[in-house]
């Protein structure tokens, strides 16, 4: 159902976002949650995953998968799974194990059956969870040993000013316009929008960025076509679903080494720090 692993990276990365609720909040950092938000992810995820894949509910664990019950364990720490007792004291029962760091943008996912063998001593948790020992941790059968998860846009951004242009703005479609000025060239996702907004109607947001932007030679491509294989032409990321790129254009010229794409009949290559500034051509509406 899900080879090469998107699907489950999708699914994590909204549970993330679904608890941050940047829409509302303006947040965006797992520092910014409450105590009791942070233990909720693990129910989001499970969620999230039942959502995508439309697993049944299980008899006596989260789901019930090719005929066979199957609970669902979350951590932000690679190996920090709290198990609790009913996985292992009526028989060995099925675990399916997932781990996000945000920071380093790395996921992963795999099984692994609990039995006294694989768990640590109990300790002194009232609530009798335990944690997997090194043999455990040998006997994951990796499912998606280790992928990319879709960028926490702003948590990465390094450069200072840049997020306060970003995250501070007075008004939200000042935000979404810094947002695609500052950060052409990478990949800026749904979440990020709305939380930059903090209003209702991001694709509007978005809409009128790209308006704003035109004079100054930006554009936005989308995640529709033909807006990902123009920016994959040009050299960019190709935005997926639900996520952006936005990038400065200049006419191209005959000899010019860059690669370009043609709007309207004209071609534009990505502009250099010191080409002058051209007003960007209209882009293709997308679908079209």
């Amino acid at each position: 159902m899900d080879p090469d692993g998107v699907r489950t990276g999708y699914a994590i990365r909204e549970a993330l976002d679904q608890i941050y609720d940047g829409q509302r909040t303006g947040r965006w950092d797992f520092t910014q949650l409450m105590k009791t938000e942070k233990t909720h992810i693990g129910t989001l995820v499970e969620i999230w995953l039942q959502r995508e894949f439309g697993f049944d509910d299980g008899e006596e664990l989260d789901y019930r998968i090719a005929g066979v019950d199957v609970d669902c364990k979350w951590s932000l720490n690679l190996y920090d799974w709290e198990i609790p007792q009913e996985m292992h004291s009526r028989g060995a029962k099925l675990a399916f194990v997932a781990w996000a760091n945000e920071y380093t943008a790395r996921w992963a996912s795999g099984l692994i059956r609990i039995s006294e063998e694989v768990l640590k001593p109990l300790g002194r948790q009232r609530d009798g969870k335990r944690r997997l020992n090194d043999r455990g941790r040998d006997r994951i059968l990796w499912v998606v040993p280790g992928a990319d998860l879709v960028s926490n846009t702003l948590l990465h951004i390094k450069d200072a000013t840049k997020l306060d242009l970003i995250a501070y703005a007075r008004h939200g479609q000042t935000a979404v316009t810094n947002l695609f000025r500052e950060l052409t060239g990478e990949l800026v996702n749904r979440a990020t929008v709305l939380t930059a907004a903090q209003q209702v109607d991001s694709a509007k947001r978005v809409r009128d960025a790209r308006r704003k932007l035109k004079p100054e030679g930006i554009v936005i491509f989308g995640h529709y076509a033909p807006h990902p294989q123009m920016a994959q032409e040009l050299g960019l990321p190709a935005p997926t679903l639900g996520r952006f790129v936005s990038t400065r254009l200049h006419p191209w010229g005959q000899g010019d080494p860059e690669p370009f794409v043609e709007v309207n009949g004209g071609a534009w290559r990505r502009a250099r720090p010191e080409d002058p500034v051209v007003e960007a051509p209209t882009l293709p509406a997308q679908g079209e």
